[in-house]
C-alpha cells in the first residue's frame, strides 16, 4: 500500500512539472517591423474640426491609427481611433484655415507606419455659432442669459462686472451642454449694471464676448389685497357663474373663498380656499359625478403685473401633507381672455370644448392659444416622497416655509392681469385645493 502511495505521488509530481514547463506565452509576438500605411484617406470637414475617414493596412497585429495635429494654440496633440474603426475625429480648432494632420498606423509591438499628410479646412467652430446666438436681458434680481448650443458642446458662460475703472471682475460662470441654454445670473442689484458675458469651450477657445448696459428688475410682493384689507385678486368668474362655462373649479365649501388665502396666515387650519372634488357633473349636467383631472382655475389679478416666482402653503392638519395642494401644474397668462359670447354660440357646451380637454365635453384646449404659458410647477420634496407618512423633518420644515415655483424666466418684464392654473396632478390625487396662503412676487406694471 505505501509503495502504490508512492508511485502515485510521483505521477502527480511529474504532471505538475510538466504542465508548467509547457506554460504557453499567450502574449502578442514582439517584432520591429513597421505597418503599412492608411490609404483611401478622406476628409469631412465639421464645426470646428473634421472626420478623417481611411482604409486600415492588412497587418494582422494591428492596433489602430494615431493622428497627430496641432491646434491654434500651437501645442502638438495626439489623438488615437482602435483597429475597429475606419476614421477619427479631431475637435477644438478656432478658426477655419487650413491645418495639416499626420496619419499614423500602429502595431502592438508600438511599430509606426510612414505618416500620411492630410489637410483639413474645419467650419465655423460651434463656440463662434453659439455666440451668435447669445441673448442676455433684465429679470428680476439679475439678468438671464439665452442661446442654442445645437452640437450640445461643453462650454462655460461668465459674467463679468465692469468696475468704473475699466476692470472686469468675475460675478459668475455656469457650466452647460444643452441644446437650449438659459441661465439666470441672480444676485445683481436694481441699478445699471456694465456687464460683459464670454463664452469658453473645453479646449480654451473664446468666442468675442457680449458687453451691455442693463438694469435688473426690482422685485415686489404683488397684493392680494389693498391697503384697507380689500380684496384685489377674485376668482374670475365665480360670482358671476360664467366659470361653469371654462370649466374652472366650482365646488367652494363653506364660502371658504380666495380671501382665505390673502389674509397672511401662512399654514392655517380652518381659514383656507377650498375647492373641493372638480366633477364633471357640475358643468355638464346629466354627466355622472367623477372626479376628473386635469381642473381648473383662473385668477383675476386686479391690475397687471409681471411675474417672478408664487409660493403656496397647504391647509395645516394632521397628518401634515395629507391636505390637497396642486403638485403637477401650468399656470397661463393673458390681457384680453375671450368673452364667453364669442365662442362658438356662446354656449355653454362650445365655451368647454374652448376652455377645457376633457374627452366628455368634446375639449381642445384652444384657449391655449389665445394665453402665454409662464411656468410648468412640480411638487418636489427633499426626500422626493409623496406619503404623509414617510416625511423626514427636513420634508416638515420644507412644506412649512411654503412650496415656491419660479416663473419662466423668458417672461419677466411682461405685464399680465389673468392668470389660470391647469393642475394635472395634487399630492393625494384627489382633484381639489385647500390653499392656506396664496403669494406672488414681480413688478407692477404702472
Amino acid at each position: 500500500m505505501k509503495k502504490l502511495l508512492n508511485i502515485s505521488c510521483y505521477i502527480l509530481a511529474s504532471s505538475f512539472v510538466w504542465s508548467c514547463s509547457d506554460v504557453r506565452d499567450w502574449s502578442d509576438p514582439v517584432d520591429k517591423e513597421a505597418p503599412g500605411v492608411v490609404r483611401d484617406v478622406a476628409v469631412r470637414n465639421v464645426n470646428g474640426g473634421a472626420v478623417i475617414s481611411y482604409t486600415l493596412p492588412d497587418d494582422d497585429d494591428l492596433l489602430g491609427v494615431k493622428a497627430v495635429y496641432v491646434l491654434n494654440d500651437g501645442v502638438p496633440r495626439e489623438i488615437y481611433s482602435s483597429a475597429f474603426k475606419d476614421s477619427i475625429t479631431l475637435e477644438g480648432y478656432a478658426d477655419t484655415e487650413a491645418f495639416s494632420v499626420s496619419l499614423y498606423a500602429v502595431d502592438k509591438s508600438k511599430n509606426e507606419s510612414l505618416p500620411v499628410e492630410v489637410t483639413i479646412n474645419p467650419l465655423t467652430p460651434p463656440i463662434k455659432l453659439i455666440r451668435e446666438t447669445l441673448d442676455i436681458s433684465p429679470t428680476f434680481g439679475g439678468v438671464f442669459a439665452t442661446w442654442d448650443n445645437p452640437l450640445n458642446k461643453e462650454i462655460s458662460v461668465t459674467l463679468y462686472n465692469r468696475t468704473p475703472g475699466g476692470e472686469l471682475t468675475v460675478f459668475d460662470t455656469y457650466y452647460s451642454n444643452a441644446s437650449r441654454g438659459r441661465y439666470t445670473f441672480r444676485g445683481l442689484t436694481s441699478e445699471p449694471q456694465d456687464l460683459v458675458v464670454e463664452l469658453r469651450d473645453r479646449w480654451n477657445n473664446f468666442a468675442r464676448p457680449l458687453d451691455t448696459v442693463l438694469t435688473p428688475l426690482f422685485e415686489t410682493e404683488i397684493l392680494g389685497r389693498d391697503e384697507r384689507g380689500g380684496m384685489i385678486w377674485t376668482q374670475w368668474g365665480y360670482n358671476e357663474g360664467t366659470h361653469l362655462f371654462r370649466g374652472d373649479m366650482h365646488r367652494l365649501i363653506s364660502n371658504r373663498t380666495i380671501a382665505n388665502a390673502t389674509d397672511g396666515e401662512l399654514m392655517s387650519g380652518s381659514v383656507y380656499w377650498h375647492c373641493s372634488n372638480n366633477m364633471l357633473s357640475d358643468f355638464m349636467p346629466g354627466q355622472p359625478e367623477v372626479n376628473t383631472f386635469p381642473y381648473y382655475f383662473t385668477i383675476d389679478m386686479g391690475r397687471k403685473a409681471s411675474y417672478s416666482r408664487l409660493a403656496m402653503w397647504m391647509r395645516d392638519r394632521s397628518p401634515l401633507f395629507s391636505a390637497e395642494l396642486p403638485s403637477v401644474f401650468e399656470i397661463w397668462a393673458t390681457n384680453e381672455p375671450k368673452p364667453i359670447s364669442e365662442i362658438g354660440n356662446g354656449s355653454r357646451e362650445d365655451n368647454l370644448k374652448y376652455w377645457t380637454e376633457w374627452p366628455a365635453a368634446g375639449g381642445t384646449d384652444a384657449w391655449k392659444n389665445d394665453w402665454v404659458k409662464i411656468a410648468d410647477c412640480v411638487m418636489q420634496l427633499p426626500s422626493g416622497t409623496m406619503s404623509p407618512s414617510e416625511l423626514t423633518n427636513e420634508d416638515r420644515d420644507y412644506i412649512r416655509s411654503g412650496f415656491v415655483y419660479d416663473i419662466d424666466t423668458e417672461q419677466a418684464g411682461k405685464p399680465y392681469r389673468y392668470l389660470r392654473f391647469v393642475v394635472h396632478k395634487t399630492n393625494t390625487g384627489v382633484p381639489q385645493f385647500m390653499i392656506s396662503e396664496l403669494k406672488f412676487w414681480g413688478a407692477y406694471a404702472d
